[in-house]
């Protein structure tokens, strides 16, 4: 089973027009999780209609929490079996059920325990979203202002000509599936990123705490129509974002510094 969390925010409407973002009439063996942040009636009414899960309970989590809350649920009220995915999905994103069944049969094939696919901006599927990037760091800063994002992207157009699927860093939370087993190892999102990095975060901590990366399946596709309302600095979302930035690269640093001081004591050992 394929368990799909969408988290509203808002969002009542685009998730009525786009049927679920396209997965309102999946077959068997994919079901919808829907919580809504910000409570909306006709949304309510739309789940209750067709049959599909919705809970209002516990508005104004964050977008980590949110997540963490559905799949507890889920596994409260249906279980978890061997060989299902948890699949968190922006409620901005429209995907073929035909892609998402791919990619969870590619993922139980190859026995990877993350992954994603490639998204794009536009209907047309012309604008590449840059969803797969390299994890930030200290010099992130410094190079901030000259290439105009916080952290490097990967070249799409090199990777599509490539194998099947490749190991990235970490890729964007708008569309994330994890296996049930790696995402309870992980214990979810942090909770303590309210909004921005929580994925970047989880990626990090999958690479290095259980040695899995990020699988990214070029051929794969799907649309994202993102806001990006972060990038006006005197905004509330600038102020979540420069917020969480700095408390993952603060982590970051403490990790590593941690991980070095255990390789060394391990080697002064007689």
């Amino acid at each position: 089973m394929i368990h799909v969390a969408i988290i509203s925010h808002g969002h009542e409407d685009l998730l009525i027009s786009s049927a679920l973002g396209g997965l309102l009439k999946a077959p068997a063996g994919l079901t919808i999780w829907i919580k809504d942040n910000k409570p909306a009636a006709n949304l309510k009414a739309y789940c209750a209609r067709h049959q599909v899960f919705y809970t209002d309970a516990d508005a104004g989590l964050g977008f980590g929490e949110n997540n963490n809350y559905l799949f507890d649920l889920i596994r409260q009220k249906s279980s978890f079996q061997t060989d299902d995915i948890f699949l968190v999905m922006n409620p901005d994103i429209t995907v073929a059920p035909e892609t998402v069944f791919a990619l969870t049969e590619k993922m139980q094939q190859s026995g990877h325990a993350l992954a994603t696919l490639n998204l794009y901006r536009d209907q047309a599927m012309t604008m590449p979203d840059k969803n797969i990037r390299h994890f930030p760091g200290m010099l992130s800063i410094i190079k901030m202002p000259l290439i105009n994002t916080f952290s490097e992207t990967y070249d799409k157009d090199r990777i599509a000509v490539a194998l099947e699927d490749i190991p990235v860093e970490w890729a964007s939370g708008a569309f994330l599936a994890f296996t049930p087993a790696l995402y309870e190892a992980l214990g979810g999102f942090d909770p303590s990123y309210f909004m921005y990095f929580e994925d970047v975060d989880i990626c990090y901590r999958a690479r290095r705490l259980h040695q899995q990366a990020v699988h990214y399946y070029p051929h794969l596709k799907a649309i994202h129509t993102a806001a990006h309302r972060n990038r006006n600095i005197f905004s509330r979302h600038a102020l979540w974002f420069f917020h969480s930035f700095s408390k993952f690269l603060l982590r970051r640093y403490l990790r590593l510094n941690a991980a070095y001081s255990a390789k060394s004591a391990q080697r002064s050992q007689p």
